[in-house]
C-alpha cells in the first residue's frame, strides 16, 4: 500500500512539474504596475511605489511583527545582562 501511495506520489508531482511549462502566464498585471505605478504614485522606482502604496497595510503588519520581534530580542538580552550581574556579585 505504501509503494502504491508513493508511486501515486511521483506521478502526481511529475504530472505538475511537466504542466506547470505550459500555463499561460498573466502579463496585464505586471505591466500595469511596471507602467503606471512610478507615475501614479509619485515615487522613484517601482518597488517603492508596490510597497508602500499597492501592499501598504500588509507591509505595516510585516513591520509590526519585526519590530515587535526586535524589542522582545532587546528586552531578553537587557534581562539576561541583568541577571548576569547579579550572579557575578
Amino acid at each position: 500500500m505504501k509503494v502504491v501511495a508513493l508511486l501515486l506520489l511521483v506521478l502526481f508531482w511529475f504530472i505538475l512539474v511537466l504542466s506547470i511549462g505550459y500555463i499561460p502566464i498573466e502579463k496585464r498585471v505586471a505591466v500595469f504596475y511596471l507602467k503606471d505605478a512610478p507615475s501614479s504614485i509619485k515615487t522613484a522606482n517601482v518597488v517603492t511605489s508596490v510597497v508602500w502604496e499597492y501592499r501598504g497595510y500588509d507591509t505595516l503588519g510585516e513591520q509590526t511583527v519585526l519590530f515587535a520581534a526586535a524589542v522582545a530580542v532587546v528586552a531578553i538580552m537587557i534581562g539576561g545582562m541583568k541577571s548576569a550581574r547579579k550572579t557575578n556579585e
